[in-house]
């Protein structure tokens, strides 16, 4: 599984405590990061640093999910209780008189499209963040400088971030030398965002900031600069991962279903299947 152990994740904020309280909170060493014995306890205790993708339905079977709603199998019931009725009556020859029940049918099926399209692509943007990250990154282990892969990056890593790097989880900065990261992925923000490793203390009715400036955030390129930071969130419990999981329309990793076997599509109901 992909997802982070909440169990074992900071209780507390990393950007509003200090450096020492951090390291003694993700059990690590600023100066020389995990061990590889501690970092593979970790990487078994949170699983990979990964977003979870869970299996992508067809359109087809899209399309088909959208007509198991009850409105619109009521929906469907009466366009074709109309049908059989008029194919019955006095004006069984008459084609105006099968209007109804085929205008039903073509709304049903124009709306179920729609929706199955829009759930169709939902999914296209959750890979697209699957993607926001590179192969492998620089961390520090037992004091010197491994190259890892990113999936095998754990809570408590020291990460060496250069220019031109992607940011692999949710970091404190502990090191900053002019660094400039964009946060487009996160916020919309266009401009690249500066970034520090000082501590700022929130004044009493001061509005939380959405990035603070000693943090980076998993999927952020780094634009300019270099920096170390200590590893506070993986995998689906980074920001990026919260937004992935409201992408998806899940519950805890997990995905709903309905009629035993079809995923709930009901998040992403259109307003006639409402």
């Amino acid at each position: 599984m992909a997802s982070a152990s909440t169990a074992n994740a900071p209780t507390i904020d990393p950007s509003e405590v200090s450096l020492e309280e951090l390291e003694r909170s993700v059990c690590t060493s600023i100066a020389n990061g995990l061990s590889p014995e501690r970092a593979a306890q970790v990487l078994a205790e949170d699983g990979p640093n990964e977003l979870e993708k869970p299996p992508k339905p067809t359109l087809l079977m899209l399309f088909i999910m959208q007509l198991t709603g009850f409105v619109i199998v009521l929906l469907l019931c009466a366009a074709v209780a109309s049908i059989v009725v008029n194919g019955y009556g006095p004006k069984k020859h008459d084609v105006l008189s099968y209007t109804t029940g085929m205008a039903i049918f073509i709304i049903v099926l124009i709306n179920a499209g729609i929706a199955a399209w829009t759930e169709h692509k939902a999914g296209d943007a959750l890979e697209a963040l699957s993607q926001m990250t590179q192969a492998s990154i620089y961390v520090l282990r037992d004091g010197r400088e491994v190259k890892v892969d990113v999936p095998n990056v754990v809570r408590g890593d020291v990460v060496i971030l250069g220019t031109g790097d992607v940011v692999p989880a949710d970091m404190r900065l502990i090191e900053a030398d002019d660094v400039k990261v964009s946060e487009m992925a996160l916020t919309g923000e266009p401009d690249d965002v500066p970034k520090n490793k000082k501590l700022k203390f929130k004044n009493p009715g001061e509005p939380e900031k959405l990035t603070p400036e000693n943090m980076v955030f998993s999927g952020c390129s780094v634009t300019n600069g270099k920096g170390k930071g200590i590893v506070c969130e993986t995998g689906m419990s980074t920001r990026i991962g919260r937004i992935a999981q409201l992408i998806a329309g899940e519950d805890g990793g997990k995905q709903k279903t309905k009629c035993g076997c079809l995923p709930d599509t009901s998040a992403s109901a259109t307003p006639l299947q409402q």
